[in-house]
Formats: structure tokens, C-alpha cells, sequence
């Protein structure tokens, strides 16, 4: 009996993780879907706002290119702490953008070095009040919903995320941040342009493979073990 159970136990094991992989192959395609979606409304026209924001549903919005005009407002940044860029300790410099009709919108206007990935003199880093802003919109991913410490600005987080960030501001946010890919507007200090999220296909296929590998593994494997417990024949004895 015990021979047949490692067999069964084998099996098992082999299914589940063939299971797994068929997962992992399921996410690749979902993530190759939506790069070729991503990459699709990059190479559409550009958007203008805020008259895009009316006309369009939000989901629709990101990975859009737009062009945006507005006023800084500089007394209400927000610096968002502990990244990294290359290796290199940074901070990515966050101002919100007043639209015409009083919406605001988070423009990623771009990223300093940090000796601490926290320290930096944001007045060396400003520009004109009024901006033409060319980037595009991106939709923060879900994370984790953080607090903030206080309310004097401007404030040090770990991601720009509007519907965080909305209660602080005495203007209507957009629920999308716009990261700056066009020239900064006047002086900008060190600002360097924050590149676009990588639209890669994530380690689903690798991962993919090591189930398959673990479910073969497990049927050899048990097969092995089911033949060095097989019953002896007589002639043997």
C-alpha cells in the first residue's frame, strides 16, 4: 500500500505544480496584453488638459501623452522619499499643477540626487509659475496606504499617490500624476527627467518553468522511489 501512495502522493504534488505554472503562463499573458495596450496609447495623439479629463473615462487615461497648462504650486510640493536611480539615492521632486476650472493634477516634474534618498533644497528647484507641462499620465499602482506624519509642507512620502494625498490639498486632485518627459519650464536646478515604468514581461516565464521543473521532478522522482520498493520475486529470496 505504501508503494502506491508514494505514486499517488507524486502525482499530487506534479499536478499542483503544473498547476502554478499554468498560473504563471496566464499572468505573462495578461502582462504582455497590457504592455501592448500601454504601448498602443503612447503612439496615440496627444491629449489636452484638463478638456481630456471631461471627455474621456479615467481608465482610459494611462499611458496617455498629454500637455497640460497650468500654475505651480510650489508652496504645496511633495517629495517622495528613498528611491533609487541607477544605483544612485534620489528623490523624486512632486508638484501639483492648478488646471484651468481649479482642478489640480501631481506633475513628476523629475528627480535629484539625495545623499540620504530624503535631503533636498526644493527653492533651487524652481521654475516658471506658469507651465506648458508635455508627459504622460500614469496610474499609481496599488501599494499600501501610508500616513502622513504631518501636515506642513511639503510633506515626505513614499509614493505620490492622489487619493492619499487628496484630503491635503484645497483643490480637487486628479486621480493620475503626470510624469514630465518634456524640458523643464525656466530654471530647474539638477531636475533629471524620471523615465517611464520598464514595460517588461516580469519573471512570470522563469517562474513558469520552475513548476513545470518541480512537476517533473516530483513524477520521476516518485517513479524511482515506487520501483526500489517493489516486493522481490522468490527466485530472489
Amino acid at each position: 500500500m505504501r508503494r502506491y501512495a508514494v505514486l499517488v502522493v507524486g502525482i499530487l504534488v506534479a499536478l499542483g505544480c503544473a498547476r502554478l505554472g499554468l498560473w504563471q503562463l496566464d499572468r505573462l499573458s495578461q502582462r504582455r496584453a497590457q504592455n501592448r495596450l500601454y504601448q498602443t496609447r503612447l503612439e496615440l495623439p496627444v491629449l489636452a488638459l484638463p478638456s481630456a479629463i471631461d471627455s474621456l473615462p479615467l481608465d482610459s487615461l494611462g499611458w496617455r501623452r498629454v500637455v497640460a497648462h497650468g500654475v505651480y504650486d510650489f508652496e504645496r510640493e511633495v517629495v517622495v522619499v528613498g528611491r533609487s536611480v541607477q544605483g544612485t539615492p534620489a528623490v523624486y521632486v512632486v508638484t501639483p499643477l492648478i488646471l484651468a476650472g481649479g482642478r489640480g493634477v501631481l506633475v513628476e516634474r523629475g528627480w535629484v540626487y539625495s545623499p540620504d534618498a530624503r535631503a533636498v533644497e526644493l527653492s533651487a528647484l524652481r521654475e516658471s509659475d506658469t507651465a506648458e507641462v508635455e508627459g504622460v499620465l500614469l496610474q499609481p499602482a496599488l501599494s499600501r496606504r501610508f500616513e502622513i506624519a504631518n501636515s506642513s509642507w511639503p510633506v515626505f512620502v513614499p509614493s505620490d499617490d492622489p487619493a492619499v494625498l487628496a484630503p491635503l490639498y484645497p483643490y480637487p486632485l486628479l486621480e493620475v500624476v503626470l510624469r514630465r518627459t518634456g524640458p523643464a519650464g525656466g530654471s530647474a536646478g539638477e531636475l533629471r527627467p524620471i523615465s517611464l515604468p520598464e514595460l517588461s514581461e516580469g519573471p512570470h516565464l522563469s517562474y513558469a518553468v520552475q513548476w513545470f521543473s518541480f512537476a517533473v521532478i516530483a513524477l520521476v522522482g516518485s517513479a524511482i522511489l515506487y520501483r526500489r520498493t517493489s516486493p522481490r520475486r522468490g527466485s530472489d529470496a
